[in-house]
């Protein structure tokens, strides 16, 4: 984890390419990476998605952003079939989720107006200053 943090100071040469698409060349770069990255989670009980994002970035020349969404799909995906077993097996107490859903939904109703209004925001000026 130290060494992807320092990575990540480290200057980029370019943004990524946006265009990857998954052929047998990527694959064979991406089975180690996604092995490491697994053995890592499991043995030392850290997350994945940390890793991952950095590894897929390295591995295919994708942009953050991609790495960040193509990882954030696995998530919820694992996420969604581990939900689903709690469920089935009777382990799920509803009303606390149902108020942790609605939570999020208001908290996200509730947030998407804030990144326009970051993004209308120059940037090293003194908000104090307009």
């Amino acid at each position: 984890m130290a060494l992807i943090g320092a990575s990540m100071l480290a200057p980029k040469r370019d943004e990524g390419d946006p265009t990857v698409r998954l052929n047998p060349r990527l694959v064979a770069r991406l089975a180690p990476v996604g092995l490491i990255t697994g053995l890592a989670a499991g043995l030392f009980g850290i997350g994945g998605g940390f890793l991952i994002v950095p590894g897929l970035m390295a591995a295919t020349g994708m942009t953050l952003a991609h790495a960040a969404a193509s990882s954030l799909v696995s998530v919820a995906l694992f996420g969604a079939a581990t939900s689903a077993s709690y469920a089935v097996s009777g382990l799920v107490n509803w009303p606390v989720f149902v108020a942790l859903v609605a939570g999020g939904a208001l908290g996200a109703v509730a947030g998407a107006p804030w990144p326009r209004r970051f993004k209308a925001m120059p940037l090293g000026r003194d908000a104090s200053s307009r």
